[in-house]
């Protein structure tokens, strides 16, 4: 077993270890609702969206489905920042349109120890920046669970 599986079994088994009784899955969900009046900087759109995420425990590998519609411009990038908290800005540490911007947005990406930690403490959010609202048109802090 080389250096970084026995690395990320060992982060697996902790993080499923410190689940509440009942709660030990091997996956996390997460969601979000996005809209401008999420974001930090007063934008003006009506566009709306909704992101759900799924992290597999054993593997830290993130997966997504992101849908919008309504944007006042062209989408020029798509991410997951953090860390940070409702209301605050975090860099962007995960590109959610590698190939593209063109609803649903949908890929996987392995994930980090200390992105992990962001997820699940809820310090994440996903923002879609446009052209004519380059720091993001619509947002979404990801919330710890599945959609409503």
């Amino acid at each position: 077993m080389d250096r970084r599986t026995t690395l990320i079994a060992l982060l697996s088994a902790t993080l499923f270890a410190s689940l509440p009784a009942g709660a030990q899955t091997s996956t996390r969900e997460f969601h979000a609702d996005l809209s401008a009046q999420n974001q930090t900087r007063v934008t003006v759109s009506g566009a709306t969206g909704s992101a759900d995420l799924v992290l597999d425990l054993p593997t830290l590998t993130l997966s997504w489905d992101i849908r919008f519609t309504g944007l006042v411009s062209t989408p020029m990038a798509a991410s997951l920042h953090g860390p940070a908290q409702p209301g605050a800005n975090g860099l962007p540490f995960i590109d959610l349109a590698p190939n593209g911007i063109v609803s649903p947005l949908q890929g996987s990406a392995v994930v980090t120890e200390a992105e992990v930690q962001y997820l699940l403490a809820g310090w994440t959010y996903v923002n879609i920046n446009t052209e004519h609202w380059p720091y993001g048109e619509v947002r979404g802090q990801l919330d710890v669970g599945p959609r409503n």
